[in-house]
């Protein structure tokens, strides 16, 4: 059984908890020019054909993993895993059955295509990362499927974001003694981010962004405030503003009960919201709204506790509205 903390008491120790959703600034790049159709997926590659470069924190690129085999394409995934003592290599992969598994002491990354499209499941495992409970300001392991969109579209030209996503919690088992549980330092989150960016070329904000989150799963909460605040809480936080939704903001009902739960939301209006909170906040100040378009995301586990956990998830898409 998966277990679950809820309680009210808990909703002002999330503000002490900072959401650190990337360790570094997206890629600026120019505009896309707007393609001629009314409905456009954000997400290049959806089923991992040309595999995912591995990023690092500290170097150059490990390489690529290609679960499918070689394409003559880059790859447009990223796989990141900051804050990890573990982290997945080519010499990792193993073929069981339809499935292909990256496994090592920390984590797992399975691709299965299976009848009803391509899954993606990721498992972490941060038992054997954490050697004591999590301290304030130490880093936390990530496990982060991530890519700059090939077509990065400015808000202005569109009248809806429509998010799809299927998934289910597969585990969530903490692995840290009950009297060390700080909810304010301690959890398992599953979540997207996709960045909000200027990038218009003749902007003096050019690269300035907004971090825009949807939580999926927190062990914390079966159902997760809003959060609106700065990134922070260790060296490599990027400063910039999270605008965070909250469950009830896209979605009925919980992943805690680890049953298979369907996603279909425009979240257009909510980032429109998060740029108009943000500038009254004082963040992205020298951008005007046309200058805003949508730029990369990142999906994925952050454990900043010592929890071991899993989620299987497919039909993740972005579908961008045309005007």
């Amino acid at each position: 059984m998966m277990k679950t903390m809820v309680s009210n008491r808990y909703t002002l120790l999330l503000a002490l908890f900072s959401w650190n959703c990337a360790t570094e600034t997206p890629a600026q790049q120019t505009h896309t020019p707007l393609p001629n159709q009314d409905t456009v997926s954000l997400i290049g590659d959806r089923l991992f054909e040309r595999g995912l470069t591995l990023k690092r924190a500290q170097g150059p690129s490990a390489g690529t993993i290609r679960p499918f085999g070689d394409s003559a394409q880059p790859a447009v995934w990223e796989l990141a895993e900051w804050g990890s003592k573990f982290e997945l290599s080519d010499d990792d992969k193993t073929t069981e059955g339809d499935r292909v598994v990256y496994r090592n002491d920390g984590k797992a990354l399975t691709f299965g295509r299976q009848s009803d499209g391509m899954h993606l499941s990721m498992d972490v495992i941060t038992s054997t990362e954490y050697e004591a409970p999590r301290q304030q300001n130490q880093a936390w392991p990530h496990l982060l499927v991530e890519q700059a969109f090939p077509e990065k579209l400015y808000l202005k030209d569109l009248k809806g974001l429509l998010l799809k996503f299927t998934g289910r919690l597969t585990k969530a088992e903490m692995k840290m003694p009950e009297s060390a549980f700080n909810p304010g330092l301690h959890t398992a989150q599953f979540q997207l981010f996709i960045t909000i960016q200027d990038l218009n070329p003749n902007s003096a904000y050019y690269g300035d962004y907004l971090w825009f989150g949807i939580p999926f799963y927190d062990y914390r909460y079966e159902q997760i405030p809003l959060y609106a605040a700065q990134d922070v809480g260790k060296g490599d936080a990027t400063g910039k503003f999270i605008y965070s939704l909250a469950t009830a903001d896209y979605m009925t009902g919980t992943f805690h009960g680890g049953n298979w739960i369907e996603v279909e939301k425009d979240i257009y209006p909510k980032i429109t919201e998060a740029l108009e909170l943000a500038k009254k906040r004082g963040y992205l100040t020298g951008s005007f709204f046309d200058d805003f378009q949508i730029s990369g995301m990142n999906l994925g586990w952050e454990v900043p506790g010592t929890f071991d956990a899993g989620f299987e998830f497919k039909d993740f898409d972005l579908l961008a509205i045309i005007k």
